[in-house]
């Protein structure tokens, strides 16, 4: 597994050791219960498919897919804090309709050509402490999930198979992810103890900003 899809994992048995320390707050049978039992399963699952990885792997279409779905998210989210003092700055910024990897894809292209088209607009959103290159990172995000494509098409030996197995687990625990998330912000909206803890679980760090390496100092060279 490669590092987003690592983080992903890290944060799944963090929500898991969640779950089973906060038990009791759930009834038998509850909503919460079942999607916690069902990132229980994926953490095992994935334990199982990294065993039969091969080195030097891609990664896996489903998780750059959630890469652009936390960049559009980001986007939407900055939109509409804006609109409120600008209205209507947030319609060429809308989220998608559901999270299928068409509508997400047409999404991107739709906010990549609004950037390119009012360059202006990035400086709103990096006002709002949006990262200065936070529209580079979605071009190259929409850009991998194309390679990925090529490369999944392409490929079809073991090592990919659990490639594609682990990407499949990785989207079903975000889903259950997603689900807790709305779960427990209704749950302890009024717990900020237990809250603030969740949020800790379930927090999945992006990738980090690589830092411009500054040039050797060159040694001037000695006098004849």
């Amino acid at each position: 597994m490669d590092n987003r899809e690592t983080r992903r994992d890290d944060a799944f048995q963090r929500v898991q050791t969640f779950g089973q320390d906060n038990t009791a707050d759930f009834a038998a049978g509850s909503t919460a219960l079942a999607n916690f039992t069902i990132i229980g399963q994926v953490i095992t699952g994935l334990d199982n498919a990294k065993a039969g990885q091969k080195p030097g792997r891609n990664t896996s279409k489903e998780v750059l897919l959630d890469e652009i779905r936390l960049d559009i998210q980001n986007i939407t989210r900055t939109a509409a804090a804006i609109a409120q003092t600008q209205p209507g700055f947030a319609d060429s910024f809308r989220p998608p309709a559901n999270g299928n990897e068409g509508v997400l894809l047409t999404t991107a292209d739709k906010f990549l050509q609004q950037f390119a088209a009012q360059p202006a607009l990035v400086a709103q959103f990096v006002a709002h402490e949006m990262s200065a290159d936070f529209v580079t990172h979605l071009q190259n995000d929409r850009a991998t999930v194309t390679t990925a494509q090529t490369q999944q098409e392409s490929n079809r030996e073991t090592g990919v198979g659990n490639t594609a197995t682990i990407g499949q687990l990785i989207a079903q625990g975000m889903q259950a992810l997603t689900t807790l998330d709305v779960i427990m912000h209704n749950k302890y909206a009024g717990n900020p103890d237990k809250m603030a803890a969740w949020l800790t679980a379930s927090h999945i760090e992006r990738d980090a900003k690589r830092s411009n390496p500054q040039p050797a100092p060159q040694t001037p060279p000695k006098s004849p």
